[in-house]
């Protein structure tokens, strides 16, 4: 709740700022962490592909096993 009240008080510039920076600091940890283990260079963009891939293909499909029994 804290930092929705200190993110809500920010101007907009302040936010996209702060929004670009977060996402400049999580590029800047995964390729050091890739600069270490050049694994991480193709894994963590297919795991992520991936997983746009089936929420997109998935999306709005109802589960098969939720039975309404009443």
């Amino acid at each position: 709740m804290m930092f929705h009240d200190l993110f809500s008080n920010l101007t907009a510039r302040e936010q996209r700022a702060l929004r670009w920076s977060a996402a400049a600091t999580g590029v800047a940890l995964w390729l050091s962490t890739a600069w270490t283990d050049p694994w991480f260079l193709l894994a963590i963009p297919l795991i992520a592909g991936g997983f746009f891939v089936y929420r997109a293909r998935f999306r709005g499909e109802p589960d098969e096993d939720d039975l309404d029994l009443l």
